[in-house]
Formats: structure tokens, sequence, C-alpha cells
């Protein structure tokens, strides 16, 4: 047995939105940088031969990849998935297409920076906190777990705690809220200035390569 319990992939780095701190420069005019099929069941397979457990799965935007729903039922045989998306391509439609995988191992984890909108809108884009909350509600309704990241920044520091409060009062437990600092990597001009030795290692896969942290 590995002392390795997940593995981080992106899958791809185009994005839907453009948020202005976003730590792997991805944008709608990011080149993809997809991590292919093939690649990606080889390393499913190969993860799970060495009892990796979990499977984190971010970009990116995941879910404008158009197999998104194929590679989760893959890993699902194999290992509990997590994916981190902004929820908004999660339409009603793909939802429903997506019901054979409600049950799995799997969570779905949703951005949101801030109990209103005010809060999550100046990184994230104008009008983005409503459709976000829309997106959360819409995939509880269907049936999937959720858990809701949020990205502690200047605008939101102080008012984290209303946030952990409004995203209960959505139906979402406090052990799948998590909370992560705002780092100076990618776009971001503000942050941390993190370095190797501040991070606990994690192995990490992209398109470009193998890596011991996201």
């Amino acid at each position: 047995m590995t002392a390795v319990e997940r593995v981080w992939l992106y899958t791809n780095f185009d994005c839907n939105l453009r948020c202005s701190y976003c730590l792997s420069s991805s944008h709608p005019q990011a080149p993809r940088r997809e991590f292919g099929w093939a690649p990606y069941t080889q390393l499913v397979g190969q993860a799970a031969a060495l009892g990796i457990r979990e499977l984190c799965i971010t970009g990116g935007e995941p879910f404008l990849l158009s197999d998104m729903e194929q590679r989760l039922a893959y890993a699902a045989d194999r290992m509990r998935g997590t994916v981190l998306t902004n929820g908004l391509p999660l339409t009603t439609r793909r939802l429903a297409g997506m019901a054979h995988l409600r049950g799995l191992p799997l969570t779905l984890q949703i951005s949101l920076d801030g109990d209103r909108a005010e809060l999550h809108d100046p990184y994230r884009g104008q009008g983005t906190w409503r459709r976000t909350v829309e997106a959360i509600q819409r995939v509880q309704q269907a049936g999937f777990t959720v858990a809701v990241g949020a990205t502690e920044t200047p605008v939101n520091g102080g008012a984290l705690g209303n946030l952990a409060r409004f995203v209960e009062s959505l139906g979402i437990p406090s052990d799948r809220f998590f909370v992560r600092p705002l780092t100076r990597r990618g776009v971001s001009d503000a942050g941390l200035d993190l370095t190797a030795a501040d991070i606990a290692p994690e192995l990490t896969v992209t398109a470009d390569g193998v890596y011991w942290h996201p």
C-alpha cells in the first residue's frame, strides 16, 4: 500500500470564467491542454492498483470537457472522486444526463466566496454569485453530494463566518465547507508567496507532466 492517498489531476486549463486570482491562469481563451481519455484511464488504473483512494479533478473548468461524465463513472468504480468546479456548466439538462452517477462515491465541490454578491463577484465576475448559488441548489436537487470551497480574499476575509453559516443554510454540513488562502500564483497579483516548503507534497498530474505539488 502506498503512502499517497490521493492524486490531483488537472484535466484541462480552459475555463468559462476569468477569475482575477486564478492560480492556474485559466480563462475562456486559455489553451485547453487536455489530459486525454487514454492517459486518463491509464492513470486511474495505475493509481487504483497502487492503493490510491481518491482522485481530485480540477482545472480550468473540468465540466467544459464533453466526456467528463464518462471519466467520473470510470474513476468511481475504482476510487472516490472529487471535482472542483464553478458549477455554472451544470445545467438542469446536463445534470439529467449525469443521473447514472448519483449514489457513486463522488463529490462536486463548487466554488463560492461569500454569502452575498459583493464578496464573490469582484474576483469571479458580475452576476456569478447568483448563478453559483443557483447551481449549488440545482446540483443538490439532482441528488449529488455537494461541497463548497472558498478562497479567502481581502474582500471576504472578515466575513467567512457568515459564509459558513450561509453554506450550512443551503443544507451543506460544515465538514464539506473548505477555505483556502489566496496565493500569488497564476494571474493573481496578491496573496501568499508559497514555496514547496510551505505546502504538503501531493501527487499532481497535468498534460505537461507529473509533479509533487498541486
